[in-house]
């Protein structure tokens, strides 16, 4: 008998965040693709460039995001956004008229109103700014990312950047939002995204090591997600990093393994009529 649990009324489109592209899926999204498939959903990709502006990529993503309803014969879609791929899914929505053709946007630590700690820095100490940035595109190259060599796109994840941009991409009546935000809880949870855990969080409060819950919060807020017992998420594990349960049943509380959280926002939008 065939699982039906996330058959959705219209498709959904992953779209990825900064550093990587979606050539190769199983890098970005883990078992998150294979396993809502499995539950009967029809999962597509954004397929917009690492490191480009928030208004290029848009552009991108609307291509691929009408190569998808022609392919799948659909009227709308359901776009599942990580990261700063929320703000590109938002500029495509409202700014390149494709609210019509959009029926939910579901953002995971999408930072909507900036990352405050990265304006805080670069007043007080250009340098360290920079420095900062720099071992940010070590990370993620060491990781699988592509090569970035300037530091522009990170502007456009300031706190100032995204007043303007939020004054100018107005949401559209018409599209679902929702959003969802994560705890990382302690460096340990991962120790990379730790070197900035500290600092976000002294500046900016409870965050996965990058952002801060109140910059996540967008639409109908659906909570802040954390790992059971010491175990947090942070920002990659939001998207599968590691490709693991996060503990055993055993430790009780907050979320077992990520697959979960995704399987219950793909059920909700199908209850939701989406």
């Amino acid at each position: 008998m065939l699982d039906e649990t996330c058959a959705t009324k219209y498709p959904i489109m992953l779209i990825h965040g900064i550093g990587y592209r979606d050539g190769n899926f199983d890098r970005y999204w883990g078992r998150i693709p294979e396993f809502l498939e499995r539950h009967g959903a029809k999962v597509y990709f954004g397929n917009q460039d690492a490191f480009g502006k928030i208004e290029h990529n848009a552009v991108q993503l609307k291509a691929s995001a009408e190569k998808v309803l022609e392919d799948a014969g659909a009227e709308k879609l359901n776009l599942i956004a990580h990261s700063k791929g929320g703000l590109e899914a938002r500029f495509m929505i409202s700014c390149l008229d494709m609210a019509q053709k959009t029926a939910s946007l579901t953002t995971l630590a999408t930072p909507h109103r900036g990352i405050i700690s990265m304006d805080r820095i670069r007043q007080k100490a250009g340098a360290v700014y920079k420095g900062l940035l720099s071992l940010f595109n070590l990370m993620l190259l060491f990781d699988g990312g592509e090569k970035n060599s300037s530091l522009k796109t990170y502007e456009q994840l300031t706190a100032d950047y995204m007043k303007v941009f939020n004054e100018m991409v107005l949401d559209a009546p018409e599209v679902y939002y929702q959003s969802y935000a994560f705890d990382m809880k302690n460096s340990r949870s991962n120790p990379a995204m730790g070197i900035f855990h500290g600092l976000v969080k002294r500046i900016e409060g409870t965050n996965d090591g990058l952002v801060a819950v109140d910059s996540a919060k967008w639409g109908d807020f659906r909570g802040v997600y954390s790992g059971p017992g010491k175990k947090g998420i942070s920002h990659p594990h939001a998207v599968d990093y590691g490709k693991k349960a996060l503990a055993s049943k055993k430790t009780g509380g907050g979320v077992l393994d990520i697959t979960d959280l995704y399987w219950d926002i793909v059920c909700r939008l199908k209850a939701l009529g989406y």
